[in-house]
C-alpha cells in the first residue's frame, strides 16, 4: 500500500511550471493580436480590443464553472474512485456545449456597450463583426478549459502545456495569414483576427479530446460522451462552481472599475495606468497558476481523506508562489522607470508608471496570496465565502480607498493604486482567515 506524503517544493516546481508556462500562452495570444491588428490601422485596434475584453466578461461567466471540475475531478481520482471521473467530465461537457447558446445570448448587449462608451460607428462595425464571429470559439475553449483542468486535477500539466503552445503557433500563423491575405489565405482583416483564434480553439480542443479518447486514459476513467443526467450532481456542480465563477467576474470587474476611476485623472495618468496593465497582466500568471497546483493537490488530498496532507502542501505551495511573486516584484521597485520607457518617451508618463511600479511591487506577495489559497479554497469545494470576500473588499475597500486617495495624492493615479493596495492586502488576510477557520474540510464530499 503507497503511503500518502506532501509533494516536496522540487515537486510543486514540477507541476507548476508548465501551469505558468500554458497561462503565459494566452497572454501572448492577446498580445499578438494586438500587434497584428494594430497594423491595420487606429480604428480597428480600438475596436478589438474593446470586443474582446466584452466577450472576456462572458466568457469568465462560464470558464468559472468548469475551472472548477478540480475539486470534484481531483476528489474522485485521489478517492482513487476513477470510475465516477468520466460521469463527472460529462456532466461539465454538457455545460461546455451550453456555452454556445448563452454567449450568444449575452453578446446581443452589445449595442448597449457600444451606447456607454459613445463609440464611433466604424469602431462599432468592427467590434461587432469581430464579437459576432468570435462567440464561435466559446465551445472549443471551453472544452479545452475542461479537459487541461482534467489533467490538471490528475496532476498532469505537461500535456495541457503542450496542447496551448500549439494553439499558440496556430494562432500566429492563422493570424498572420487571414489578417493580411498571406500563405494563399484570404486577407479579412478584423474578421481574420476572430476566425484565427476561432480556428485555433478548435484546433486545441480537437487534440486535447482526441487524445483522451483514443487513448488508455478512456478506459481508465470511464470517459464518454453523453451520460443520463444525474440531476443531484449538476445540483451539486452548479452549487460549488457558480459562486467560483462569480467570483471570477468580480476579479474582472473590481480591476475595470479601478481604470475607470483613473480614467478620470486625465491622459497622462491613463497612459501611465495603461503601461502597468500590460505588466500586471504578466504577474498575475504566475499566482494563477500556483493556485491552480493548489487546487489540484487539494481535491487529490480531500479524496483521499487527507486534509492534514492537502493542509501541508497548501501552505508549500504558498510559501513558493509569494517568494516567486515577490521576486518578480523586485524589478518593478528598482527598474520601473526603466520599464516604462519601453512603452512610451514622454517623461511625465514614464515618472507616473515609475511610482505606481513600485505600489505594485509591495503587493506582489500578498497577491499570490489571495489568489493561491483562493484556488485551494475552490479546490475544496469552498467557493461561496470566497466570493463574498471578494465583493466586500471591492465594494469596501478598492472602491472607496481608491476614489479618495485620488483625489487627495499627487499624483492621483499613485493614490487609486494605493486604494488596490489596500484592497490586495485586506483580501489576502481575509482569504488567510477562511483557510484557517478549517470549514473548507467539511464542505464537499465525493459523490457516492
Amino acid at each position: 500500500m503507497t503511503t500518502l506524503t506532501p509533494p516536496s517544493y522540487g515537486d510543486i516546481l514540477r507541476f507548476a511550471t508548465p501551469l505558468m508556462i500554458g497561462s503565459m500562452t494566452t497572454a501572448l495570444n492577446t498580445l499578438i493580436d494586438t500587434l497584428f491588428i494594430g497594423q491595420l490601422g487606429t480604428a480597428q485596434l480600438a475596436a478589438v480590443p474593446l470586443a474582446a475584453a466584452t466577450y472576456f466578461v462572458g466568457w469568465v461567466l462560464l470558464s468559472g464553472i468548469l475551472r472548477n471540475s478540480i475539486a470534484f475531478i481531483g476528489r474522485a481520482f485521489g478517492a482513487k474512485e476513477y470510475h465516477k471521473i468520466g460521469v463527472i467530465l460529462a456532466h461539465y461537457q454538457l455545460l461546455a456545449l451550453l456555452g454556445l447558446p448563452l454567449l450568444g445570448l449575452f453578446s446581443q448587449s452589445w449595442p448597449l456597450f457600444s451606447a456607454i462608451a459613445t463609440l464611433d460607428p466604424v469602431v462599432d462595425g468592427y467590434a461587432w463583426l469581430y464579437l459576432k464571429i468570435r462567440i464561435w470559439d466559446v465551445v472549443f475553449s471551453l472544452l479545452l478549459l475542461l479537459y487541461s483542468s482534467f489533467y490538471q486535477s490528475l496532476g498532469n500539466s505537461r500535456f495541457p502545456m503542450l496542447v496551448a503552445i500549439s494553439v499558440l503557433l496556430v494562432n500566429v500563423i492563422l493570424d498572420y495569414g487571414l489578417i493580411f491575405g498571406n500563405l494563399g489565405m484570404p486577407a479579412l482583416g478584423v474578421a481574420g483576427s476572430a476566425l484565427a483564434t476561432v480556428l485555433a480553439q478548435a484546433f486545441g480542443a480537437l487534440i486535447i479530446v482526441l487524445s483522451s479518447f483514443l487513448s488508455a486514459t478512456r478506459t481508465q476513467f470511464g470517459l464518454r460522451i453523453f451520460t443520463p443526467l444525474d440531476f443531484s450532481l449538476l445540483k451539486t456542480i452548479l452549487r460549488i462552481g457558480i459562486p467560483e465563477s462569480l467570483g471570477s467576474c468580480t476579479v474582472v470587474l473590481t480591476w475595470q472599475g479601478l481604470f475607470l476611476i483613473v480614467g478620470r485623472l486625465g491622459e497622462v495618468a491613463l497612459a501611465a495606468n495603461n503601461i502597468g496593465v500590460q505588466v500586471v497582466h504578466l504577474l498575475f500568471l504566475p499566482g494563477f497558476a500556483v493556485g491552480t497546483a493548489a487546487a489540484s493537490y487539494m481535491g487529490r488530498f480531500m479524496g483521499a481523506n487527507r486534509p492534514d496532507i492537502a493542509r501541508v502542501a497548501t501552505y508549500r505551495t504558498l510559501k513558493l508562489g509569494m517568494i516567486y511573486m515577490g521576486v518578480l516584484g523586485i524589478p518593478l521597485w528598482f527598474f520601473g522607470e526603466s520599464i516604462a520607457r519601453w512603452f512610451s518617451a514622454d517623461e511625465a508618463v514614464i515618472y507616473q508608471a515609475g511610482l505606481l511600479f513600485k505600489v505594485m511591487a509591495l503587493y506582489q506577495i500578498f497577491d499570490a496570496m489571495g489568489m493561491i489559497l483562493r484556488g485551494a479554497l475552490g479546490g475544496a469545494g469552498d467557493t461561496v465565502v470566497p466570493m463574498l470576500l471578494l465583493v466586500g473588499c471591492a465594494v469596501g475597500i478598492m472602491f472607496p480607498v481608491a476614489t479618495l486617495l485620488s483625489r487627495m495624492l499627487v499624483p492621483g493615479l499613485v493614490g487609486a493604486w494605493l486604494g488596490a493596495f489596500a484592497y490586495v492586502v485586506a483580501l489576502a488576510a481575509m482569504m488567510m482567515y477562511r483557510y484557517r477557520s478549517d470549514k473548507w474540510t467539511v464542505i464537499l464530499k465525493v459523490q457516492s
